[in-house]
């Protein structure tokens, strides 16, 4: 890769950013379209976030993703947010437009277009309620599932988000809330703890056997949500098809132009 004054620079920001495979990911799409672009990961904490994002204009950067923790903690500094961030109120795609800070949320739609499942009219059940629950709630009841059930460990944040999407339930795992699990087509782990715990499972999510269980972590470990999957008999999907979708309409944000899916795949894998 030849860098030059002329090379524009695309970025990531989060804490922390060394496990990410974006880079490889977009910089293969980059030498592959023949692109004078270059991706980089910054580790940012979370009180150096407004600097961070000061520094978007400031260095004249085409745009950065936004990973844990920051894709709330961003919005308040940048100009305006599309309909896609403003929908679910968080933020992984920030386009330097002229000067103009725009936030966009790419998980939802990369998240859908991940998905091997019908979602019309279906029950999700999602754990956690962080930046990527956010997104992938509010696109499932955007795109027509009839009913997200939030379920998190503290009841004050499932709440919070609830309230936001307006037609979500929350449960807390304390709560009882295994009738309310039946019959989901969908189980979805966003949580970044691990779900097998020195007691036990995390959660009893028995009720929802036969759902598509999806867990957003990805890497070379096995996954214990989808061993917990598989001991419930249930498909299972990890967060590499999430990934590749979300980082494709990025990459289109930032350059105008389609990537080739295949290419960022292959780089994934």
């Amino acid at each position: 890769m030849n860098i030059s004054g002329h090379t524009k620079v695309v970025g990531l920001i989060g804490d922390p950013v060394i496990h990410s495979l974006s880079p490889a990911m977009h910089n293969a799409a980059f030498r592959h379209h023949k692109l004078p672009y270059v991706y980089v990961p910054f580790h940012v904490t979370p009180s150096n976030v407004p600097a961070a994002v000061s520094a978007i204009r400031a260095l004249g950067l085409i745009g950065v993703n936004v990973t844990v923790p920051h894709k709330e903690a961003v919005i308040p500094h940048l100009d305006r947010l599309d309909d896609s961030a403003a929908r679910c109120g968080a933020v992984n795609t920030i386009q330097n437009n002229n000067n103009e800070l725009i936030g966009y949320n790419t998980d939802g739609t990369g998240f859908i277009d991940s998905l091997n499942i019908d979602i019309q009219n279906i029950k999700a059940v999602i754990l956690g309620a962080g930046g990527s629950a956010r997104a992938i709630a509010a696109q499932l009841l955007y795109q027509g599932a009839a009913e997200v059930i939030i379920l998190n460990r503290t009841p004050e944040k499932a709440e919070a988000l609830a309230s936001f999407l307006h037609k979500a339930t929350p449960f807390s795992f304390r709560d009882d809330y295994k009738k309310a699990i039946s019959n989901a087509a969908l189980v979805v782990n966003t949580l970044s703890v691990p779900f097998k715990q020195e007691g036990g499972w995390l959660a009893d999510l028995s009720s929802a056997s036969g759902a598509m269980f999806y867990d957003l972590r990805y890497g070379a470990m096995p996954s214990d949500f989808l061993q917990y999957a598989q001991e419930l008999k249930s498909p299972g999907l990890n967060g590499l098809g999430m990934l590749l979708h979300q980082g494709a309409r990025a990459y289109e944000i930032f350059t105008g132009q389609k990537p080739s899916l295949e290419v960022m795949r292959e780089a994934l894998s």
